[in-house]
């Protein structure tokens, strides 16, 4: 390798960054792919998620992007040769306004143009209860629309990614920090850790997720990537009593579902949560969900909460990941931004991402996540209470 440690070191052991090594030595086997993580593999947003897979988003461009995921998903457990845990679910989301109804009936005909099962639309109280009956005696909602999505389970796919990064030859060293960058004039030739040690690489990936614009720092670049903590809770397993995984927005966003277990995964978000690397979770996200879900849902009110965790999404302010070269720091690839979705996107992400590094050819999906679209953007419009208002600017 003439002087190089590696020829692509990835900063970020989590689903994303093993994915990437992985889909880079799949289609070149020769090349050295080193994977660094300051703790363990999987410690960030990649082992503090829900595993949910969805396709019924708010723009077309994230539904091509979802749907593409999901195929994505249902073909690893063959390529990587573990089972991942992948099952088709039901999707509801359920709406509470009027309005909100009337905004997602206008978004079934952009579903249908792009692919996707159509959804159902429910409209009123009555429907709802019936089609969905763990909403029964809850605040009556105004419609739902019932779609047919996916769930994945992230520890599976986590140490799937993981034996078969092993199998092909990757280098992962855990409990490495990364704490500076190499340089070259502008450009990136590698990463110092925290023990002395330098790599030297022809490509310095940056898969850190909520750590990204700490590490795009170490490049001199500013990024409008802004951490976000979402907080988790999880009951014991209980006899099946639903199907569809449920998503409402209104008046605060949260979500419930059953997972193969039996255990029922919820949670609620604060409207004045502030931005910032967190992993501490809190009693008050605790009382807020119970007090939200019995609200909406009451037959849940018997279930017993055994573990609440913490993780956070990377937010950009389209929603959209960040994927690519930075053209002013040569060497230097952003992975990151996923603003909730790593777990559905990394591995489709990353096989695209892997076929750009080591043939050239840039798909056409992420000519649309270009890091440098960016540019001069602040965080101004990153953070808002209101979920939609960050997708399309209201254009749909």
């Amino acid at each position: 390798m003439s002087g190089r440690d590696a020829d692509v070191a990835v900063i970020g052991g989590g689903i994303s960054g093993l994915a990437l090594a992985f889909e880079l030595v799949r289609s070149s086997p020769a090349m050295r792919v080193i994977v660094l993580e300051r703790r363990y593999t999987g410690a960030g947003a990649s082992s503090r998620n829900v595993g949910r897979i969805r396709a019924m988003q708010l723009t077309p461009e994230l539904v091509d992007l979802a749907l593409a995921a999901q195929r994505k998903h249902a073909a690893l457990a063959d390529q990587l040769g573990s089972n991942t845990l992948f099952w088709r679910a039901g999707y509801a989301w359920v709406l509470y306004e009027e309005s909100e109804v009337d905004r997602m009936a206008s978004l079934l005909p952009m579903f249908g143009a792009r692919g996707l099962r159509m959804p159902k639309l429910l409209r009123g109280a009555a429907h709802v209860a019936r089609t969905m009956p763990v909403l029964r005696g809850g605040e009556p909602a105004a419609g739902a629309v019932i779609g047919h999505d996916a769930i994945g389970h992230h520890d599976a796919v986590l140490y799937a990614y993981r034996r078969a990064c092993a199998s092909r030859g990757v280098e992962v060293r855990e409990s490495t920090e990364v704490t500076a960058l190499l340089r070259e004039g502008d450009r990136v030739s590698g990463v110092r850790t925290a023990s002395g040690d330098e790599i030297v690489s022809e490509i310095v990936v940056n898969a850190t997720e909520g750590w990204s614009r700490e590490i795009s720092a170490m490049a001199d670049l500013e990024v409008p990537n802004t951490p976000v903590r979402r907080e988790v809770f999880v009951t014991e397993p209980f006899q099946p009593f639903m199907h569809a995984a449920v998503t409402f927005y209104r008046p605060v966003e949260g979500w419930f579902n059953q997972t193969l277990r039996g255990e029922l995964v919820a949670g609620v978000t604060a409207t004045d949560e502030p931005a910032g690397m967190n992993h501490e979770s809190s009693f008050g996200f605790l009382t807020r969900t119970c007090a939200t879900l019995f609200a909406k849902a009451p037959r849940l009110g018997h279930l017993r909460i055994i573990r609440q965790w913490a993780g956070v999404y990377d937010m950009t302010p389209d929603r959209l990941p960040s994927v690519g070269p930075i053209v002013e720091r040569p060497g230097f690839v952003q992975m990151n931004g996923y603003s909730g979705r790593g777990f559905a996107l990394a591995p489709l992400i990353a096989e695209d991402l892997a076929t750009w590094i080591t043939t050239g050819d840039r798909s056409e999906r992420l000519a649309t996540l270009d890091p440098d679209r960016f540019e001069g953007s602040g965080t101004d419009d990153v953070l808002t209470t209101d979920y939609y208002a960050g997708y399309g600017r209201g254009e749909h």
